[in-house]
């Protein structure tokens, strides 16, 4: 058994956990899954496939690592690239390609035909546009600086609904699911009864919530799960983490994404037809605790709740049931009310040290944010903030909260010139 088998192995059992071997976790290892199928564990996943026209590729990696990309996959074959497949637009999955170009360049033969979903093309325009909020969301959801790549190779061949790549006597189906993304697709190579998801499939919490980034489709997500449960697919190859080996194992997970992502819907649907407002919603729709314990579906990237709200945005807009929230005071104004009506800025900050003495965490932070909007140039609300956000941001243990908690750790103890508390999930 191999190191990837062997890992699969003890994450599917639960000797490990994706606590422990995050699925973002780039290591570097590569092993052949399947009869000339090489599966990269990368930060986003990449797939060679040997065929006798060339090399196709399921996902290209990331911008920041493509030249590493290219020296795995030389390890692997010198044969030309035929053909990369898109997944999604995402930069660690697609900004791969221009790296991968430059190969071809180099050795002199034919670039590689790319084939995506005709969505990608408004995806990359899109991020063109906004390199500047991604470089910022995506500093803060990692707590690392993180340029915005603006260099993108857009497909040759799009397609809308299913596209069969052909490449020398294999086949590659290529089908479109809106889930994680609008151009996502998932490809299945029935010869070798590989099964690659793209982020369908994370070993982790579908990613269907992300505070900071576009619309994400749980129902439609969770039909294409299903759909893919029923190919009979040996191995299945996610867009993070591990692979998953046997057919038994990879309906099972298919299936119980499938089956988390729909009770989440049905609870939330439920009750925005019952007419409750955002606030009862997210505080009352839990993902089955017969799921949520499943090694595949830990909550370490995202969570639940922002599922839930992700939702909401689909079915029933931004207005969260609150009259007041409709056309609100700005957060400044609220703020200098609710210090007023304290005495002041000095009896908020006291009440969020209580708080976050008592454990009542959620409390401390709205308190300390509060302290901020009233006074923002008082030292002592800043640093309260700081110790409240660095206390939540320690007890967090998908990605999104935490980076967002500790970006406001960073914040505030700048503000405040102080150094900030050690990050003890980074330590």
């Amino acid at each position: 058994m191999g190191v990837i088998r062997e890992q699969s192995e003890k994450m599917f059992t639960g000797a490990i956990t994706t606590r422990q071997f995050h699925p973002l976790l780039p290591t570097g290892e590569y092993e052949e899954i399947a009869d000339g199928v090489m599966f990269y564990r990368w930060f986003a996943n990449v797939t060679a496939a040997k065929t006798r026209e060339g090399l196709v590729l399921i996902d290209t990696g990331g911008y920041f690592n493509q030249d590493a990309t290219v020296k795995l996959i030389r390890q692997f074959s010198p044969d030309r690239v035929n053909t990369a497949i898109y997944t999604h637009g995402h930069v660690d999955h697609a900004c791969g390609m221009p790296a991968i170009v430059a190969d071809a360049q180099k050795n002199k033969v034919a670039r590689p035909r790319v084939v995506g979903h005709r969505a990608i093309a408004a995806r990359f325009d899109r991020y063109k546009r906004t390199a500047g909020y991604n470089t910022v969301v995506n500093s803060r959801q990692f707590n690392r600086p993180a340029a915005w790549p603006t260099d993108y190779v857009y497909p040759d061949t799009y397609f809308d609904s299913q596209l069969n790549v052909v490449a020398g006597d294999d086949k590659f189906e290529c089908h479109h699911a809106r889930g994680e993304t609008d151009d996502h697709c998932w490809v299945y190579i029935p010869q070798r009864k590989v099964l690659c998801t793209g982020d369908l499939i994370i070993w982790a919490a579908p990613n269907a919530g992300n505070p900071q980034k576009a619309q994400r489709y749980a129902r439609e997500w969770a039909e294409a799960l299903r759909v893919m449960a029923r190919l009979g697919a040996e191995v299945l190859v996610p867009g993070h983490g591990y692979p998953v080996f046997g057919a038994i194992r990879v309906r099972a997970v298919l299936n119980d994404t499938a089956n988390y992502l729909q009770s989440l819907y049905d609870q939330t649907i439920a009750l925005m037809n019952a007419g409750a407002p955002l606030d009862e919603v997210i505080h009352a729709v839990k993902a089955p605790a017969n799921l949520a314990e499943k090694p595949w579906l830990q909550a370490v990237y995202d969570e639940p709740e922002f599922i839930v709200r992700n939702i909401w945005r689909l079915e029933g807009g931004w207005y969260d049931g609150t009259p007041s929230n409709l056309k609100p005071a700005t957060d400044a104004e609220r703020a200098r009310e609710i210090a007023a009506l304290a005495g002041g800025v000095a009896p908020v900050i006291a009440r969020a040290n209580e708080k976050l003495a008592a454990g009542e965490i959620a409390l401390a932070c709205h308190l300390a944010d509060w302290a901020v909007a009233a006074a923002p140039d008082d030292k002592s609300a800043h640093e309260v903030r700081m110790r409240v956000y660095a206390a939540r941001a320690d007890r967090e243990e998908s990605t999104m909260a935490h980076g967002i908690f500790r970006s406001a750790v960073v914040e505030s103890a700048a503000r405040a010139g102080v150094e900030a508390p050690a990050d003890k999930r980074s330590a």
